[in-house]
């Protein structure tokens, strides 16, 4: 394989389309509301056109990267900035507890993420809320509408549930693909996502929350008669006893999963904990 067969290789490998339009990295910095005193996380830093951004707003940057190819050139731009920090690693493999649990202080998550892997990196940064206050990512465009959808809309699924229970979320701005290298196949967008420190609505489980919505839009097409009275049953109650809690809910039996909100799921969530807990 020639080298640049090697590089283009390693582009697709890992979801890489390096940003190269300053003033959107000035825009995507921006929005991170970065104080002097903020420690920050950059996944996938690439060619480094952000991490010099965010290091003119904070000297404490850590930035993982998985693509050696890109390492030493990271090293011998950046690593003479006192508090920078750069991990050779997955990111979906990186302990955040260690990297970030020793300090009361909150981080705040800016990055140009890798497409490929954008469900997984948002669910990561779900489970670790406890350290994040605040993530400025790039993503996909049609990511970044699932992730802000509202009920009703054909977006509206999973991501925006997990995200909806935890976090506000909104679309900054949309991203042409020239303003990339390569220059991804679709529009890109920004989306801002501050973490909450208690849920956004009333929950006792969140694994059963999730189990529901699960159930739920796996089979979106369906009403919600047909996909939450069979998992009431999966655990343990009598149909009649499924049917009675539903129509307690107060939510129409004839609806789809994209019509609930997240209030309405952790409400069904609740009553199931409450039955569970009798």
């Amino acid at each position: 394989m020639t080298p640049t067969a090697s590089r283009l290789y390693k582009k697709k490998r890992f979801g890489q389309h390096f940003l190269v339009n300053n003033g959107i990295a000035d825009q995507i910095a921006e929005l991170g509301g970065l104080g002097a005193d903020d420690r920050v996380l950059e996944i996938g830093p690439g060619r480094g056109i952000l991490t010099e951004r965010l290091l003119a707003r904070t000297p404490q940057v850590t930035a993982v990267e998985i693509d050696r190819d890109l390492i030493a050139g990271l090293r011998e731009r950046f690593g003479g900035s006192g508090g920078f920090r750069l991990v050779e690693s997955d990111i979906l493999a990186v302990d955040m507890e260690k990297l970030f649990g020793d300090r009361p202080e909150k981080i705040t998550v800016v990055s140009n993420i890798p497409y490929n892997i954008s469900g997984p990196i948002v669910e990561m940064l779900i489970r670790h809320r406890r350290l994040i206050s605040r993530a400025v990512l790039m993503v996909q465009k049609e990511v970044a509408l699932r992730l802000t959808a509202s009920p009703g809309s054909k977006e509206y699924g999973l991501p925006t549930l997990n995200l909806g229970l935890c976090a506000r979320t909104a679309r900054m701005m949309d991203v042409r693909p020239e303003s990339f290298d390569p220059p991804p196949e679709v529009m890109s967008s920004v989306v801002r996502i501050d973490f909450e420190d208690q849920y956004l609505h009333p929950l006792r489980d969140e694994g059963i929350f999730r189990e529901l919505t699960g159930a739920t839009f796996r089979q979106r097409r369906k009403m919600i008669r047909n996909t939450i009275i069979p998992y009431f049953v999966s655990r343990g109650m009598t149909e009649e006893k499924a049917v009675q809690l539903l129509a307690e809910s107060g939510i129409r039996p004839d609806l789809r999963p994209e019509n609930l909100s997240v209030a309405e799921f952790a409400r069904l969530s609740d009553l199931v904990t409450e039955q569970e807990s009798e």
